[in-house]
């Protein structure tokens, strides 16, 4: 009988502690006071790049490049033409690859839309 309630309590903690395991593995536990503070910024207008990849020679739009901007990246259509939807204000760097092309990296200005044209050259 003496040796039953260590057991009991050894057990109890056991399956207390599981069921907290458990709980923290699906989500279900709430943070309170760790949880990072939302920051708002309502004077920051994101702006608009458009813009048409064409080959250098012979100016012909080039499908399927892809443009790379603050690590996200975007493709450039069948017509060559890409958009870049929320482009932060200020200088922004672009790289621009595509298959049996050089790549090209351009500097842009995002101070307002605006539109361009990149052309690459065949390796």
């Amino acid at each position: 009988m003496r040796h039953i309630k260590p057991i009991f309590l050894l057990v109890a903690v056991f399956l207390i502690s599981i069921s907290l395991h458990a709980d923290t593995e699906k989500g279900d536990v709430k943070k309170g006071a760790e949880s990072s503070p939302v920051v708002v910024n309502e004077g920051v207008k994101a702006l608009q790049l458009l813009g048409t990849i064409v080959d250098a020679e012979n100016n012909e739009t080039l499908a399927g490049a892809s443009i790379i901007v603050n690590g996200e990246k975007y493709y450039s259509d069948l017509e060559g033409k890409f958009t870049i939807p929320h482009i932060k204000p200020g200088k922004q760097e672009l790289i621009v690859e595509l298959i049996s092309y050089e790549p090209v990296s351009i500097e842009v200005d995002g101070s307002k839309d605006r539109t361009i044209t990149i052309k690459l050259l065949q390796k």
